[in-house]
């Protein structure tokens, strides 16, 4: 699939919709997924305060349904929490931005647009203009992973099998490979200022490889 990215928003005085995690358990395997992701799964704070960030983004009052629903919504930024709230969390947001049935769209747009967003601060504007480029970013990132630096959990890694294509695997990835990642890595490509093709092959529910294509700048 060709990517692109929107920023759909919000304005009303109420939220789109109400948080209901009856709602997220209809539309996905959440409540599956839960009992599968194991407790000592984690993720730093900062990913946590991202998604209060998001929700913002979506709309002020998308933000005041998601810290009505979960009343804690700012974490200590290097401290590690458990993944099951953080996928659940994510879920939500999408669920009261997007609906039940939007779900999955949801959380492929509110992990793509978090690079846009960190992009625009004074560290992200430096760190990518010293990567510079695709693969700089990819390779950051497999480092990242491996030094256990944003989750505890996750193999990550990747190739590049010839110029204009990536080969990325996720082994042990409980945040939905082929919506919420898949977004991820079309966020990179985004604040690169390139277009993307995303082939995606699911070896299983927390499994996956997605090959990336890349299609030139966006302008």
């Amino acid at each position: 699939m060709e990517v692109t990215l929107e920023s759909p928003t919000h304005s009303g005085t109420r939220p789109p919709h109400e948080a209901s995690l009856t709602d997220c358990y209809r539309h996905t395997d959440l409540e599956w997924r839960l009992t599968r992701i194991p407790d000592e799964a984690c993720a730093r704070g900062a990913f946590f305060n991202m998604l209060d960030d998001r929700a913002a983004e979506l709309g002020a009052t998308t933000q005041q349904e998601y810290r009505r629903f979960f009343q804690t919504y700012k974490f200590s930024t290097f401290r590690w929490y458990p993944l099951k709230d953080y996928v659940t969390r994510i879920v939500t947001v999408a669920q009261i931005h997007f609906g039940g049935p939007g779900i999955h769209q949801g959380m492929f747009h509110i992990q793509a647009s978090a690079y846009r967003s960190w992009r625009r601060t004074m560290i992200g504007r430096a760190v990518f203009a010293l990567l510079g480029d695709m693969a700089s970013v990819l390779r950051a990132t497999e480092r990242g992973y491996a030094g256990k630096s944003f989750v505890n959990y996750v193999d990550f890694s990747f190739e590049q099998d010839r110029p204009d294509h990536f080969t990325v695997r996720f082994r042990n990835e409980y945040l939905y490979v082929e919506h919420a990642m898949a977004g991820a890595l079309t966020g990179m490509a985004d604040v690169l200022d390139e277009r993307v093709r995303l082939d995606i092959e699911m070896d299983g529910p927390f499994d996956g490889t997605i090959g990336i294509t890349m299609l030139g700048k966006t302008s």
